[in-house]
């Protein structure tokens, strides 16, 4: 819910060492004004790198998609349907490195895909929890076009404009900036402090 307050970052160490005191112990902490100053710089370093990449496919002449041949291309793809409605493509760890998504809010429901029809399908790219991002975001970008060519759609940004070769270069530009200074505050990307910071 964003920064934590001076007050409570003073209640927390108070509470601390009345409980430290009761047990006869000692409680060690920084100073509050300290503590405070980097979790602001903190926080505010988190929002300028939390990023989620879309690409998204929608039908060229207004005709649906139905759900049959957009499962069998993501199983084709190596993705897998997951029980919360979105397919996901895994590292080989099982870490995820992109999702898919309906563009619609009707989920891909296992049991109703063989009904299912849509408009359009996202893909998506939480860019800090995702190790390798530059890779898997051109392994995203191939398999989104894959998806455009067998579909007959067209690949377009959030605000439903085309997305060109200009286009797919300005993001992976955008993508390495941001990746660069994830690695400069020694947050990688994907890495353990990552993955806690951007649960």
């Amino acid at each position: 819910a964003g920064c934590v307050y001076t007050g409570q970052l003073t209640s927390f160490r108070d509470a601390v060492v009345k409980w430290a005191g009761r047990k006869q112990g000692e409680a060690a902490y920084p100073d509050v004004a300290e503590a405070h100053a980097m979790a602001v710089q903190l926080d505010r370093f988190c929002a300028e790198v939390d990023i989620a990449i879309g690409i998204n496919v929608v039908a060229r002449d207004g005709s649906p998609f139905s759900g049959t041949k957009i499962r069998a291309l993501a199983e084709a793809a190596g993705l897998k349907l997951e029980p919360e409605g979105v397919f996901v493509a895994c590292g080989e760890r099982g870490d995820t490195r992109f999702t898919l998504d309906n563009h619609e809010p009707m989920p891909f429901v296992p049991g109703q895909m063989k009904t299912l029809f849509t408009s359009g399908i996202t893909f998506l790219l939480d860019v800090p929890r995702v190790d390798a991002a530059m890779h898997a975001f051109d392994t995203m970008f191939e398999t989104a076009r894959s998806f455009a060519s067998a579909l007959d759609g067209n690949l377009v940004d959030d605000n439903r404009h085309p997305l060109s070769d200009a286009a797919i270069d300005t993001i992976r530009q955008r993508l390495k900036g941001i990746l660069a200074k994830m690695d400069a505050a020694q947050i990688a990307a994907g890495g353990a402090r990552a993955r806690r910071l951007f649960s």
